[in-house]
């Protein structure tokens, strides 16, 4: 990015952002400093106003004007009191009214009001004017009439007659302590607004410099402070797009929070290509791990026999036998091979566990059983001595199960020995398949010494056997339900006559639609093997 579109955004943004904060807070401090003034002001003529009133009351005796209040003839001592009204309003500051007058039930009477040489006497009211209540002296001054007190508040009022002004009073009092008579004063502030204004006016002037003074001060202090080495960041960034990122402690001289940042990026840059190495690193090591997996995979598939007809040129029998790993390579191992020209042996196995070490132990086992059974002897005898071999050594205690047949082509008879594996299913001629059970014996691996059980089978001519592994009967749906060997069974007799590579898609195709999209849990390995009998030789020499 250009250093200089990121300044040009950032700069716009921060000084508008700085202008509303300053004009805010310009406003707000007018407006505490105008109400601050206005109370201020307030307060000086209100405390003037109720000295003013209280020395008037005090300086008024009722008892030496009561004679006055009653016929307005004046005498010495009421002269000179009238004389002090007058100056008192001449030595006022502001413009006011200063009147004594007799408090009634709903109105009062004026005795007196305080004149100067420039009032307007048509204004100024008489001895005997009666003044009628307003909503004002109900509210204000009836209440201390009646209480005996003078006023001790700010009443603060604006009328369209006398324009803005404020309002105190003081009782007189008789000697028995009753009201008499009331003195008011009203002052009219004709320039409190405009001091207010210009008081205003003269906050706002200082604080709109005082805002720019600031505004181009903290815009300095950014640009040098916070831009700059924002954009020499930025700078150092780009360059990382070319796989090195230049980062010297020179562009950032103040220990502040911009340098720490550009030495934890920096640290993280140096994080990210370590990690960027490992990674690639670590993906070669899996594509080796990978292509040697494979290699692995193809190794185990061919020594599974793989090529159909197992053996084309007898007719004595059919096999077909698949197995899928879960994994890359897996456990599962089926064979098949003659002992002799007559002499046929079946294994279908399951190593414990899975993946490589489970594919290793599955070499091993195969080996062994293949080697032993063409030295001859019955299946118990077979594994007996395979069981011998797997335990010596066997540190990570891994076993496999096995099924070994050993059937005679001629006669169809044979013997069996099944060493913790599946119950095959057999279909006789023409019939259906189903489980046949009998006792296991312990798999091997488990412990040495153990003595194997066999039974001997017969079979006929068109005779079936299906030996599996549990990754048949263990898949399971979304729902966790096993596939079973009832739906097995159910699978197989789908088509139990068909050919012998079709009744396995047969099953394939049932264990598949009841897993869904699910994965594969463990390896699924299946053979199915027919005797047709001698017979079935000699019709194919016919």
């Amino acid at each position: 990015m250009d250093q200089t579109k990121l300044k040009q955004g950032l700069r716009p943004r921060i000084t508008l952002v700085l202008l509303i904060l300053m004009f805010f807070m310009a406003a707000v401090i007018s407006g505490v400093s105008y109400y601050a003034f206005r109370s201020t002001y307030l307060r000086f003529y209100d405390d003037k106003a109720q000295q003013m009133v209280r020395i008037a009351a005090e300086r008024t005796k009722w008892e030496k004007i009561a004679d006055y209040a009653e016929t307005g003839e004046t005498d010495e001592y009421v002269k000179d009191l009238l004389d002090f009204y007058d100056n008192m309003k001449i030595s006022a500051y502001s413009p006011l009214y200063l009147y004594l007058f007799v408090p009634g039930k709903d109105s009062f009477t004026y005795l007196y009001e305080a004149r100067t040489p420039e009032d307007d006497m048509q204004y100024i009211a008489s001895w005997g004017d009666v003044f009628e209540y307003t909503d004002f002296e109900y509210e204000n001054i009836v209440p201390d009439i009646e209480a005996k007190k003078a006023h001790d508040q700010i009443t603060y009022q604006n009328t369209e007659t006398y324009g803005d002004g404020l309002s105190t009073w003081a009782p007189v009092l008789d000697q028995d302590g009753n009201v008499r008579a009331m003195v008011e004063l009203d002052y009219l502030l004709p320039y409190f607004k405009r001091d207010l204004n210009q008081f205003v006016q003269r906050i706002l002037i200082i604080f709109v410099i005082l805002i720019f003074g600031i505004l181009l001060t903290l815009l300095i202090y950014l640009e040098h402070n916070v831009l700059v080495p924002i954009g020499l960041l930025n700078k150092s960034v780009d360059t990382y797009e070319h796989g090195k990122l230049e980062l010297s402690r020179r562009l950032f001289r103040k220990d502040d929070e911009i340098r720490h940042l550009s030495e934890s990026f920096g640290s993280m840059v140096e994080r990210i290509e370590q990690y960027m190495l490992e990674i690639a690193a670590g993906t070669a090591e899996r594509e080796r791990i990978s292509a040697e997996l494979n290699v692995a995979k193809k190794i185990q598939a061919d020594m599974l026999p793989s090529t159909f007809p197992a053996f084309p040129d007898r007719a004595d029998c059919d096999i077909y036998a698949t197995m899928d790993p879960a994994k890359e390579v897996g456990g599962d191992f089926y064979d098949f091979f003659l002992m002799d020209e007559n002499h046929l042996a079946l294994v279908m196995a399951d190593v414990s566990g899975k993946g490589i070490p489970a594919a290793l132990f599955m070499v091993i086992s195969k080996t062994l059983i293949k080697n032993r059974a063409l030295l001859g002897g019955s299946p118990a005898q077979i594994l007996h001595d395979v069981n011998e071999q797997i335990c010596e050594g066997n540190d990570e205690n891994l076993f496999v199960t096995v099924w070994l047949a050993i059937v005679d082509l001629k006669t169809g008879r044979g013997m069996v020995s099944n060493a913790g594996h599946e119950h095959p299913a057999l279909c006789r001629k023409g019939g259906r398949f189903e489980l046949v059970q009998y006792k296991h014996s312990p798999a091997l691996g488990v412990m040495p010494g153990i003595s194997f059980k066999e039974h001997e089978i017969n079979l006929e001519p068109g005779d079936r056997i299906f030996v599996y592994t549990d990754g048949v009967t263990e898949a399971n749906n979304k729902e966790y339900e096993l596939f079973g060997t009832e739906r097995m069974v159910d699978a197989l007799n789908s088509n139990p006559s068909g050919p012998v590579s079709l009744v396995l898609q047969n099953i394939r195709l049932a264990v598949d639609r009841f897993a869904g999209a699910e994965p594969q849990f463990d390896d699924t390995t299946m053979l199915l093997f027919e005797y047709k009998g001698p017979q079935g030789e000699a019709a194919q020499e016919t």
